[in-house]
């Protein structure tokens, strides 16, 4: 069981790069070496533009910031009223007062220490967690370092404050969350990117707002794009 639930989430964390991969393996020609920030292509074709890519990487983050907290709130929310076996926290006694305090305290006071959550949770709804993160930043025209480093420190948020008070931080969270995060969220980046160049389909939308839905909150799916002359 273990392994069918491996290749599934392979599958997954790959999943978004197939259209890409499809498109490069037809034209080799389109990607070039340029920007971090925007797909760049052969002269006299298109580029595609991502809304705020002209501010700065501070104001970049505040979107972001707003984003991933509302993103948080609707994770959290999911989490409070899903079955216990999915959270593992005792809804009678884990929200009063005094758990909340103590389990703060020895979340900033003990390591973190491996948890036993479930396999999807742990491999697959993190990384996903990781790679809104990571696009919402990204699909703001951020750097890849810069996006990263979003990640890991909204990872790190969702660790000690928003989990802390119920349950002290996960190993493999801190580590599988940014890493995951970084790597699918760059498959999906591109993947959207290559998508968007000549505008979306209906099921392309769909395969956007699943695989990176921050893009759609920042982008839209207006096409967005600028002929390359050189």
């Amino acid at each position: 069981m273990k392994s069918i639930l491996f290749f599934l989430y392979l599958l997954l964390l790959f999943m978004p790069a197939f259209p890409l991969y499809a498109q490069y393996a037809h034209n080799p020609e389109l990607w070039q070496p340029g920007s971090d920030s925007l797909t760049q292509y052969p002269s006299g074709s298109t580029q595609v533009l991502l809304r705020h890519s002209d501010r700065t990487f501070g104001n970049k983050m505040l979107r972001a910031g707003a984003y991933s907290l509302g993103y948080n709130a609707v994770i959290m929310t999911a989490l409070i009223l899903s079955p216990e076996y999915i959270s593992l926290w005792d809804k009678e006694t884990a929200f009063t007062k005094e758990s909340l305090k103590a389990e703060y305290k020895r979340t900033f006071t003990t390591a973190p220490q491996m948890d036993k959550d479930l396999f999807i949770i742990n491999y697959v709804g993190h990384p996903y967690q990781g790679s809104f993160y990571y696009n919402a930043t990204r699909s703001q025209g951020a750097k890849i370092w810069q996006a990263s480093l979003f990640t890991v420190l909204q990872a790190t948020l969702w660790e000690y404050l928003w989990e802390g008070g119920l349950e002290q931080p996960s190993v493999q969270d801190l580590i599988i969350t940014p890493l995951g995060g970084i790597i699918l969220g760059e498959l999906a980046h591109r993947a959207t990117l290559a998508m968007s160049r000549n505008g979306f389909t209906w099921y392309e939308i769909i395969a956007t707002c699943v695989i990176n839905p921050a893009y759609a909150v920042n982008n839209g799916f207006k096409p967005q794009t600028s002929n390359l002359r050189r």
